[in-house]
């Protein structure tokens, strides 16, 4: 949310929520040009109401966005301890972890790996739900995902409505054997 300032001309601004479309391949016809206005042409000093004082850029701690394959936990998950399982799970698969607004607002992951309306919105191959009930909230973070794999005890929770597979059984049983598994068979 923002408040334009623009006294001159009818407003020509437009935002994006990061992550929302696919990005586009470049096609090497760009100019490379980064243009800095010098604002204070534009707006005096007064109308000013934040000033900058320092800007700092940290180094990205995990790559959600840009994974190929997405292992995210809910409330179902059950407890911090529970999400060390899917860091495992992800680690083999060569994924990042991330999970629903329950599991960030109870303490059991890092508020950056928040998927849905108010997190992140991830576009994986891939896309394994666990213990998530799916709230709009959240399928909107994730719902373009190639295949979306969901592990649950509730037949009849809505992320089971746009799932392509459907695993029913508690996070603590299934996740174990879906890690046995892929290091059995895999190379």
């Amino acid at each position: 949310m923002a408040t334009i300032v623009n006294p001159d001309h009818r407003p020509q601004m437009a935002t994006v929520r990061s992550g929302v479309m696919q990005k586009a391949i470049y096609d090497g016809t760009a100019k490379n040009e980064v243009v800095y206005p010098e604002v204070t042409k534009y707006v005096s000093p007064e109308a000013f109401v934040v000033k900058v004082l320092d800007h700092r850029v940290e180094a990205a701690k995990h790559n959600l966005k840009g994974a190929p394959i997405v292992v995210a936990g809910g409330y179902g998950v059950g407890s911090k301890e529970g999400f060390d399982q899917l860091f495992e799970l992800a680690k083999v698969l060569h994924g990042e972890v991330g999970g629903s607004r329950a599991a960030v607002d109870a303490g059991w992951i890092d508020h950056d790996r928040q998927i849905g309306q108010t997190g992140v919105t991830v576009h994986p191959k891939v896309y394994i739900a666990c213990g998530i009930s799916g709230q709009i909230q959240h399928i909107a973070g994730m719902q373009d995902s190639g295949i979306i794999i969901s592990v649950n005890n509730d037949p009849d929770a809505p992320i089971n409505r746009i799932a392509d597979y459907v695993i029913v059984g508690t996070v603590e049983e299934v996740v174990p054997k879906l890690i046995k598994y892929y290091k059995q068979n895999s190379k």
